[in-house]
This record gives C-alpha cells, structure tokens and sequence, in this order.
C-alpha cells in the first residue's frame, strides 16, 4: 500500500504505533537477527500465539515461509491458553543440533485501522461494511462500558473468560482504557505470561533433571490490520538469550528494537 494514499491511517499508525513495521519485513529482519545467533529454519521451531480470527494469519504464513512448519497457540486476543502444557510440547518438538535445541517465539495481540483512522475497523471480504479486530477485545470493552461485566467462569466460553479474568486486574477499578490501551495491556499480559510459563518450566525440569541446553527468542508486539489487507507489526523490545539451558530464562540480553 501507499501510505501517502491513506493519510487518515498513517497518521493513527504512527500516533498510536510510532515504530510499527510492515509484517513481512519484521519476519524477516528478526529471522536475520536471529541467524547470527546461530537459528535456522533446519534447526528452530517457531511457536506463534495469535488470536484465532483469520485476519491474523498473513503473520503466521509468513512465519512459516521463513522458519518452516510452526506450533500454533492461537487463543482469543493472542492470549497464550495452551499454557505450560503447550510450550513444554513446543519446546520438546524443537529440533536438536550439536545436543542444543533452538526455539523462536512471536506473540502478538492485534487491532485495526481503516483508511479513515478509525480503531478497530477492518474490512473483511463478502461482508459488507467494516467489522470490529479484536473482536474479543471489543466484546470485553463493551461489558465494562456497559457496566455488565460477567466474571464467573464459563465453560462453553472458555477463552473469553480466562482473557478477562486475566486483564481485568490490570485495569484500574472504574476505568474503560479506549481499545488502543486495552490491545497494548493484552501484549504485555501475553509477553509476562510467556515468560513466566518459561520460568515455571526452566525450574520443573530442573528439579526434574529433564532441562536440555537451549537457545530462545521471543518477539512480542500487536498486529496492526490496515487498508488493502496491508499488516504492520508494532514490537516490544524484543529478548533473546543464547547459551542457556533452560535452567535460568531471564531473557535479559536486550538486542536492537527492529525499525
């Protein structure tokens, strides 16, 4: 797309995203980020964590015509459902070269902007008019507007009541953030929860003896939708920790945000 022809988008990109990249570079630059650490798409697993809508799997399809055949943790809103369980399972599938395994993280939430400016408004072919991304961002938006949070669990409505049994806490008691504020809360809930579930199972496995040594790298950020189906990425400060084994995960080594 030519951003020159949608002022109303690129001025809210870059006043709510300053920094956001198109999506098919961001894979590619991390992928040659990444390759002077040693990763390779014969020796990497990528796990992707998205939400489940279909607008959000240009990213993947991207991920996978980098890094190869990827482990998918889609969950509503990007949130990362699959749990311990789900990157234990990940991680294990990774492929072992010289007795290390390397494995690649992308986590993102997600939201649009239509050609006008307008947040949250994507257009989606064979349905007329624009519809809303996130949808489970809205939905929950929409109770707290309303004042008609539901918070009990629900089990024919799972995800959608673990995501606002998670980000409820983190929104201060009488507030409702605009959707920009919420989609950026949720990124920083999925990229706490990922490490925390790394940091739970680096010391599992090594009370359990069961650690290998490992490389890591995780990128999380917010998929941005814009007009013409064009995707950006807007990244956190992106980690990555080689040499480890799973045994002190702290992903501390800061490397250059990707522009």
């Amino acid at each position: 797309m030519n951003m020159a022809d949608t002022p109303g988008f690129a001025e809210a990109l870059d006043r709510h995203f300053r920094g956001a990249v198109l999506e098919r570079d961001f894979i590619a630059d991390t992928a040659s980020l990444l390759s002077e650490e040693g990763f390779s798409s014969t020796n990497t697993i990528a796990c992707v964590a998205l939400c489940r809508d279909e607008v959000t799997r240009p990213l993947f399809s991207d991920v996978e015509r980098v890094w190869g055949p990827a482990f998918s943790f889609a969950g509503l809103a990007g949130m990362v459902t699959a749990g311990r369980t789900g990157l234990a399972a990940a991680i294990h599938h990774a492929p072992i070269e010289d007795g290390r395994r390397r494995f690649v993280i992308y986590a993102m939430a997600h939201i649009a902007i239509d050609t006008a400016g307008a947040i949250g408004r994507v257009e989606r072919p064979g349905i007329p008019g624009p519809s809303s991304a996130c949808g489970a961002l809205v939905a929950f938006r929409d109770e707290l507007q309303a004042g008609t949070l539901e918070v009990k669990f629900d089990r024919y409505d799972t995800e959608q009541a673990l995501l606002k049994h998670r980000l409820l806490p983190l929104i201060q008691y009488g507030c409702v953030p605009d959707l920009v504020d919420l989609t950026k809360l949720t990124v920083t809930a999925i990229d706490e929860d990922l490490r925390e579930i790394l940091r739970s199972l680096s010391e599992e496995w090594r009370v359990t003896d069961q650690a290998m040594p490992a490389d890591a790298a995780i990128f999380s950020g917010i998929q941005i939708h814009g007009p013409d189906g064009a995707n950006f990425v807007w990244p956190l400060s992106p980690r990555i920790e080689t040499g480890g084994d799973l045994r002190d995960h702290d992903f501390s080594t800061e490397i250059p945000r990707i522009r």
